[in-house]
């Protein structure tokens, strides 16, 4: 989408122009569907809108962080979509 592509031109910059970073993080992807949904339902739900984002990005990170079990892991959110849900 728009918004990782600039996440990641950024990232590119901090890695190979700046040297601030030593490796590139990771983006898990969402669901365009939940996404959808959430945004359609959160005025009349309010945050109850997100849970499904929430609890589809929390399944991902579950599966991703079992593929790295040697590996700790931080993570970056907001407080929109699902990312507090998740965290």
């Amino acid at each position: 989408s728009v918004m990782e592509e600039g996440s990641y031109r950024l990232f590119r910059s901090l890695v190979l122009d700046e040297k601030r970073m030593h490796t590139f993080p990771t983006m898990l992807p969402g669901d365009r569907n939940n996404s959808v949904r959430g945004f359609l339902t959160a005025k009349c739900q309010g945050t109850k809108a997100w849970r499904k984002v929430g609890e589809f990005k929390y399944k991902t990170f579950r599966n991703y962080a079992e593929l790295y079990p040697e590996y700790d892991f931080i993570f970056f959110g907001d407080n929109g979509q699902g990312d507090l849900l998740a965290a």
